[in-house]
């Protein structure tokens, strides 16, 4: 195998493993947006006054109390929030959902392509080497 093709294929499997690690990060925020989503959705059948443990980051919990359960605050970028109703809350929610899974499959079909590259870079290879010199 040349040179230029061991760089190639050493090349393309390094992008290959970044966008693996890459989609793996997209299912888990995928799946916490999803939970989010279905908490927003049943936190309507809470009754005002119920006590529950909200994050306050890396594991740590207060007790809280639930005041409202028509609306959530929710982040609009940039440390800047807004009060929505759980319904629009849901669907901005689901529209980050959607982003991420069309984000996904975006890469999962630029990983196939890469794949095929892989290979035909390795047929080529073995083209070369079964050539008489």
């Amino acid at each position: 195998m040349e040179q230029d093709q061991m760089q190639q294929l050493q090349q393309l499997q390094q992008q290959m493993q970044e966008i693996q690690e890459y989609l793996q990060t997209l299912e888990e925020t995928r799946e916490e947006v999803s939970q989010s989503r279905e908490a927003v959705k049943n936190i309507e059948d809470a009754e005002p006054g119920t006590e529950i443990l909200a994050p306050l980051g890396s594991g740590a919990y207060v007790v809280a109390e639930i005041k409202e359960t028509n609306e959530v605050i929710t982040e609009v970028g940039g440390d800047t929030f807004e009060k929505r109703s759980n319904e629009d809350a849901a669907k901005v929610l689901k529209k980050q959902e959607d982003l991420i899974e069309e984000t996904s499959e975006d890469l999962e079909g630029r990983l196939q392509q890469m794949q095929q590259q892989m290979q035909q870079l390795q047929q080529q290879a073995q083209q070369q080497q079964a050539e008489p010199e």
